[in-house]
């Protein structure tokens, strides 16, 4: 996967998501954070279960200038550590699969109480999945259950995005 493809996935979801000026919850911290924070004025909680994964996106946010528009916390994003409604969208970007397979509904879940307006799941599909992971002791997320699960918590729209599936719940507050 090139440079360029992998951050311009990340700026079509956050199109898609509609959330510049928002509040964003980002599980997985990552780049799309920073993408959100400089390109769409949000302000990000970027969440990740590994402290030196943190600690890297910190640093990196402080070399782009968008440190004091996102807060970086260690959290599970099976237990988010948020009220109801607590933020205007949550994004996860490709960290779904990074999950226990008995764990994924319950980060859903968690994604759907945290976000108010809607909440976004952008996963590979098989072959994007291959392509990136290949070889490792992960288990792709099974899109069909994926989006039997998000059905039942919202208005669901699926955009295929490559070797990617988008994914956005609308909450219907």
């Amino acid at each position: 996967m090139t440079e360029v493809r992998f951050l311009e996935e990340r700026k079509v979801v956050l199109d898609l998501a509609d959330v510049s000026d928002r509040e964003v919850l980002d599980i997985g911290a990552g780049p799309l954070s920073l993408i959100a924070a400089k390109e769409y004025d949000c302000y990000v909680t970027s969440v990740d279960i590994d402290g030196e994964k943190i600690k890297e996106w910190e640093k990196e946010a402080e070399r782009e200038g968008v440190a004091e528009k996102i807060s970086f916390e260690e959290a599970d994003a099976t237990d988010l550590p948020y009220c109801k409604d607590a933020f205007d969208i949550g994004i996860c970007f490709g960290a779904l699969h990074h999950l226990p397979e008995d764990m994924r509904e319950q980060a859903l879940s968690e994604m759907a109480r945290v976000s108010y307006e809607k909440f976004v799941i952008a996963e590979f599909t098989e072959e994007g999945f291959a392509e990136l992971h290949g070889g490792e002791d992960l288990v792709p997320v099974d899109l069909v259950r994926l989006e039997g699960a998000l059905k039942a918590m919202g208005t669901l729209t699926v955009r295929p995005l490559g070797k990617l599936n988008v994914y956005i719940v609308e909450k219907g507050n």
